[in-house]
């Protein structure tokens, strides 16, 4: 299992790695990855579902939002791509309500449980796509990446470590994810501090020292709560991750829960940046 994730670590650095420092071709490369990504974060989502007894359309729950997500990213690259992608969109619509027609019977609960999903997960991941075209281009993208998964590093590391003292870690939700240890926030909270100070040292954000610290905050307990949600989605459904997609690490799901409230919570901080 190590091995594995070690291969699907260095698969998703060296992605990320053409994403955000290749000059000319970065920006196509996110443009075909991060949909295909939230698409089958989606879609994993509904299959979890499924396993609870909640009943989706795994296939088109996906495909919706790949849509979504490709129409924001193409509006931002091709204006015309953007246009086409919602034709295709309200393609998808005319066909579902043919679909309709011939419902069965509990059609119109996997529409609804499907509707669900997309509605609460796809918002945050699509704004979590629209920061990398922020001024300089994937820049934001990068710092909103590696604080909140400072978050994810950190507190795996202290709690792993703490875990192994005389009488163990405090425990914060253990009905939910039994691992997640106070101390092991602390860790991941110290962590992202670190990263973004590191950003306000070296990376010319424009930003104030008060506002990284501010967003460092706010983005490691948004990676925590986020993390703490798939876990009681799993815990829901009884398995160990949400799919295979990624070698050694789960699914897609598994590798953007930290950011269901991330998305959003970053463009708040943006937004507000000039009262920080």
């Amino acid at each position: 299992m190590f091995k594995f994730r070690i291969i699907g670590f260095i698969l998703l650095m060296g992605l990320l790695g053409g994403i955000f420092f290749w000059d000319k071709g970065g920006v196509w490369l996110f443009a075909a990855a991060a949909p295909a990504m939230v698409g089958i974060a989606i879609g994993e989502c509904c299959s979890m579902l499924n396993l609870s007894g909640r009943p989706t359309l795994v296939v088109p729950g996906a495909m919706v939002a790949w849509l979504i997500a490709v129409g924001v990213v193409t509006g931002f690259c091709i204006p015309v791509a953007f246009y086409s992608t919602a034709f295709l969109a309200v393609l998808l619509i005319i066909a579902g309500c043919g679909s309709l027609l011939s419902m069965k019977a509990d059609t119109m609960e996997r529409l609804f449980n499907t509707a669900g999903v997309i509605v609460l997960l796809a918002p945050p991941l699509v704004l979590l796509l629209c920061s990398y075209f922020l001024n300089p281009h994937g820049f934001w993208l990068m710092y909103l990446c590696l604080v909140t998964k400072a978050t994810d590093t950190g507190g795996y590391i202290v709690g792993t470590l703490t875990a192994r003292l005389p009488g163990g870690n405090h425990k914060i939700a253990p009905g939910v994810s039994p691992k997640k240890s106070y101390e092991g926030l602390l860790g991941g909270l110290i962590l992202s501090l670190a990263v973004s100070l590191l950003f306000y040292r070296f990376g010319s954000t424009g930003m104030t020292l008060f506002w990284h610290i501010i967003a460092a905050v706010v983005l490691a307990f948004g990676s925590f709560f986020g993390d703490l949600t798939e876990s009681a989605i799993k815990r829901l459904c009884n398995i160990k991750d949400s799919g295979t997609f990624v070698p050694g690490m789960g699914g897609a799901f598994d590798v953007l829960d930290s950011f269901i409230y991330n998305g959003l919570l970053f463009w708040v901080l943006y937004f507000v940046k000039d009262i920080l």
